[in-house]
């Protein structure tokens, strides 16, 4: 069944008008009418019927850009299905899709804004188009408040207000994207292994990890904690390495991005982006610190150097495009696959998922306990202020929000051709949980709408998003969720120490420098600081001392 057929926005657009005799007869009785554009409630006695006039949109085109495994061998046939379908939603309109994938949809992105090109609705994520403020900063994107309450109420009931409020632009308090929802609670990351493989370093290994992890996460007190858990790390490397079962090793991209290797809180807003400065986590000073000139950070460093000596990360790292190199999937086992993997742990059942998804039985080594309830700008939609027609692109959007066969079309397909109904509740697909790009058809649920109108398919697992929605009740909600850093000031000086941070963290992450680990990490600090780290610092920590002082700020949580 359809969730809804329009919101009653997009129903007022449409000229849903009550002719003069609709409440001629006014009585008590509320009787409810199905009209061309919903059920609606009329006053008078039984038998009652609401007159309507349907006066047509105009005849338009509207253009979406996504992100996505690019164009496909049936995109057109179903893009060309979706405007068949669409036409009950939204009459009289045509979407024209363009499908990128991540690697080129940046460079494009920028492209079309410096061009002032007609597009209506983009796919924004802060990893891939930049971060949200700077672009509503730049004036790239629209401001949606109106429009929304417009021609969005459908998106209103399905984001709710807690949501959309958390949001908003904090200098002028309005809406400039809306989230692509799957799921806001987050942070609650996990180490991954193969549970055969743990065994391996020991019948204690997996309890004995889990503590020491615990501890320097939540407990921190010194350097010592972190190096605890490269201890436990070496032990498990080493036992697969001696039992010829090592693979790939360790992927140091995913593995030290998720483990916080400069130990800055998650919450973007509370670090400079790409330049290594910050609060660190759970810190209830709110101190910003430069993260790169700590005893912490050399740790880190002269840990990677060690694995990298010991044959734990791929000898020919320095050159590998580390994207080659993937976790178990499928129970299959090449010189690309990793044995130790970090990431999200939101549900009681994640370890059954990871486990189904890699083929053998998956052990998990909580990191966080307790996730947050956080902004969902990793993917997102936005109306560029270049648009032709934004008021039918959140109609469209309105639709996809709410009407899970239209969504469900542009995701998967068609039953029976791009997947299959297994009458259990799940799909079956030719990809996975995602298309891919060699795929007839195929897009990423996540980027557009919301994945409560997802399908379940055969990498999924029933009832995540439900799950998501209850963990989002109780998630813990940072103070700083709507704090945002102005960096204008000291552009040159960001821009300089991205320069410095890109040149040199490659080099420590992946360890290759051997024995010159320290000497290239006192060569970064000094350079950082010639470029001006400090100013940053010192500016950062300003605008935080603002707002903790006008919010009344006392503790992080």
């Amino acid at each position: 069944m359809k969730k809804r057929m329009l919101s009653l926005a997009l129903a007022g657009i449409l000229a849903v008008s009550c002719l003069a005799g609709c409440g001629s007869d006014q009585g008590s009785e509320t009787t409810e009418s199905t009209t061309a554009q919903g059920t609606q409630e009329t006053q008078g006695g039984s038998n009652e019927t609401a007159q309507t006039d349907t006066q047509e949109l105009e005849p338009a085109t509207i253009q979406i850009w996504l992100g996505g495994p690019g164009k496909q061998k049936d995109s057109d046939r179903i893009w060309e299905q979706f405007n068949e379908m669409l036409q009950e939603y939204v009459p009289n309109t045509t979407v024209e899709f363009t499908v990128m994938t991540t690697a080129e949809y940046g460079e494009r992105f920028n492209q079309m804004l410096a061009a002032g090109e007609a597009v209506d609705l983009a796919w924004v994520a802060s990893w891939v188009t930049g971060a949200m403020n700077d672009n509503i900063r730049d004036g790239n994107l629209m401001a949606l408040d109106d429009l929304l309450d417009q021609y969005g109420q459908g998106i209103k009931e399905e984001l709710g207000q807690e949501v959309l409020d958390m949001h908003r632009y904090s200098e002028d308090n309005l809406l400039y994207y809306l989230i692509s929802w799957q799921g806001l609670y987050s942070n609650v990351r996990a180490i991954k292994v193969p549970t055969e493989f743990a065994e391996l370093a020991g019948d204690t290994w997996l309890e004995d990890t889990q503590e020491v992890v615990t501890k320097w996460w939540n407990d921190y007190s010194s350097p010592e904690d972190f190096q605890a858990v490269f201890d436990q790390l070496d032990i498990y490397f080493k036992a697969l390495q001696d039992n010829d079962q090592l693979y790939a090793g360790m992927n140091v991209g995913i593995f030290t991005g998720f483990c916080y290797a400069n130990h800055l809180s998650s919450e973007n807003s509370l670090q400079i982006r790409d330049c290594n400065v910050g609060v660190v986590h759970n810190d209830d000073t709110f101190t910003v610190i430069d993260a790169i000139d700590t005893d912490y950070y050399r740790v880190f460093a002269e840990n990677m150097a060690d694995f990298y000596e010991k044959g734990y990360v791929r000898s020919d790292i320095a050159s590998l495009e580390t994207g080659t190199l993937t976790f178990i999937t499928g129970g299959e086992f090449t010189p690309n696959t990793t044995v130790i993997d970090v990431h999200n742990a939101l549900t009681s059942d994640t370890a059954a998922m990871y486990s189904a998804q890699a083929g053998v039985d998956i052990s998990l080594i909580q990191i966080e306990e307790r996730g947050y309830l956080s902004k969902g700008d990793a993917s997102a939609v936005a109306i560029p202020y270049c648009a032709d027609e934004p008021e039918r692109a959140m109609m469209v959007l309105d639709a996809l929000y709410t009407v899970p066969e239209l969504y469900q079309l542009l995701i998967y397909g068609i039953e029976g051709e791009h997947y299959t109904d297994n009458g259990d509740g799940t799909i079956t697909t030719s990809y996975g949980s995602q298309g891919t790009s060699d795929a007839d058809y195929g897009l990423w649920k996540w980027t557009i709408g919301t994945c409560k109108n997802s399908l379940v398919t055969q990498a999924d697992t029933p009832g995540y998003y439900d799950e998501l929605l209850a963990q989002e009740e109780t998630a813990i909600v940072s103070p700083f969720n709507n704090f945002t850093l102005d960096t204008s000031s000291v552009q040159d000086i960001v821009a300089a120490v991205q320069a410095i941070d890109s040149e040199y963290g490659d080099m420590i992450r992946k360890g290759y420098l051997g024995d010159q680990w320290e000497a290239t990490m006192d060569q970064w600090i000094a350079e950082r600081k010639a470029a001006g780290v400090d100013t940053l610092i010192a500016e950062m920590q300003r605008q935080i001392d603002e707002y903790v002082e006008a919010n009344q700020i006392t503790s992080w949580q």
